[in-house]
This record gives structure tokens, C-alpha cells and sequence, in this order.
């Protein structure tokens, strides 16, 4: 897998586990304004993002050190 396609994965996996919390926990947002739900869905985006920046900065470009990126596909189990 390249730098790229990595940070795309991990992104992608952060955005799932994201969504599916959401969906978990809908009962418990159920008392909210749609306008409250757009608030936690845009906070959460943002903190999916923030928690991928350092391992996307980690690997920019397809010349990321191999073993950067054979740690995050292991660690985050992106080759499933």
C-alpha cells in the first residue's frame, strides 16, 4: 500500500467508526434540534480529522518510509 493510499484508508476508517458511533448512539440524540445534530455531526467530522493529520502528515506523498506505513496499516488494521 503507498503513503496515499493509506491516509486515505485511515481517514476512511475513522470516518466509519465515526458514523457508526453516531448511529449507536442515536437513541441518546434523539432529544436534540436537527440544528443540534448537524452540530455534533459536523464537531465529530472534525475531530476525525484532527485525529488523522498527524499520521497523514507522517505520510505524505508515495515516498512515505515503508515501515511508517506498514505500522499504520497494522496498528489500524487497514488491510481488512
Amino acid at each position: 500500500m503507498s503513503g496515499s493510499a493509506v491516509t486515505r484508508a485511515l481517514h476512511d476508517r475513522f470516518e466509519c467508526i465515526r458514523v457508526r458511533e453516531l448511529f449507536r448512539l442515536d437513541k441518546r440524540l434523539r432529544g436534540l434540534t436537527e440544528a443540534d445534530r448537524q452540530s455534533v455531526d459536523g464537531i465529530t467530522a472534525e475531530v476525525v480529522r484532527a485525529l488523522a493529520r498527524a499520521p497523514e502528515a507522517a505520510l505524505v506523498g508515495d515516498d512515505a518510509p515503508p515501515a511508517a506505513v506498514d505500522a499504520l496499516v497494522r496498528l489500524f488494521a487497514l488491510d481488512r
